[in-house]
């Protein structure tokens, strides 16, 4: 099978992994089924992902917090600059915490052991038996990542414009929207509906990219991990080995 061939049955068998779904037999309806239905579990998954980090920093202000107010309430400087300034600690630490995580926190961009596995499992179905041929494969690969990366590139020019467009008509609307106070309420709606869409916005190109990191990095560990197995194994062992 032509090495093109090969890397678009990879990436396509990765992303029905990723979002726990499997190939139609019916070819139509799997066409269907990635243009309708997988996209959104695709941008879900990414959402998701990102998610996690706000959680983290969610339950570490929310600990943090507690601990700050105990400290006042227990230290006897309530009321004081002091207590200001162990309040705003308490806010602070926990953007610097996650900020500033190790690599390991989330360096593998959330790869899991089994999605590598699969990638492993995959290559070995395809037949591939050297790391000559998957390093091959991987540079097969990086024009579809590119190709992404350039489509999240313009949607980010796309947010930063639907930004500056909110940011222009809510600075020229609050001088007209004064002249009366029904006019001043339909306008602060309107905005409040513009921000919204725009932080919408955000967050999908957000959680896209962050499913496309997952994606590819997963493709790459796969790839990695079948070589260093390749590496390991005598020559007449090596497909045994990938299992």
């Amino acid at each position: 099978m032509p090495i093109f061939a090969e890397t678009f049955t990879l990436v396509k068998s990765v992303e029905f992994h990723l979002v726990s779904e499997t190939e139609s037999a019916v070819r139509l309806f799997g066409y269907l089924k990635r243009l309708v239905w997988l996209p959104a579990k695709f941008l879900k998954m990414g959402m998701s992902e990102k998610s996690k980090g706000a959680s983290v920093w969610a339950f570490l202000s929310f600990a943090f917090m507690m601990l700050g107010a105990w400290l006042v309430n227990n230290s006897g400087i309530a009321k004081t600059e002091a207590a200001n300034i162990v309040m705003l600690a308490s806010m602070i630490a926990p953007i610097f915490l996650v900020v500033f995580a190790l690599p390991s926190m989330y360096g593998d961009s959330g790869v899991s052991p089994k999605t590598v596995q699969f990638v492993v499992e995959l290559l070995h179905a395809q037949g591939f038996s050297c790391a000559q041929d998957v390093e091959l494969l991987k540079k097969s690969v990086k024009p579809f990542e590119d190709r992404a990366r350039s489509r999240v590139s313009a949607l980010k020019w796309l947010v930063g414009l639907l930004w500056a467009g909110f940011i222009y008509t809510f600075s020229k609307g609050i001088d007209a929207s004064m002249l009366t106070p029904s006019a001043l309420m339909s306008y602060v709606f309107m905005s409040a509906w513009l921000f919204m869409g725009v932080i919408a916005a955000y967050l999908c190109v957000w959680g896209y990219e962050a499913s496309l990191d997952k994606l590819f990095r997963a493709i790459e560990f796969g790839c990695n991990d079948f070589c260093h197995l390749i590496e390991l194994s005598p020559p007449s062992r090596a497909n045994s080995a990938a299992r």
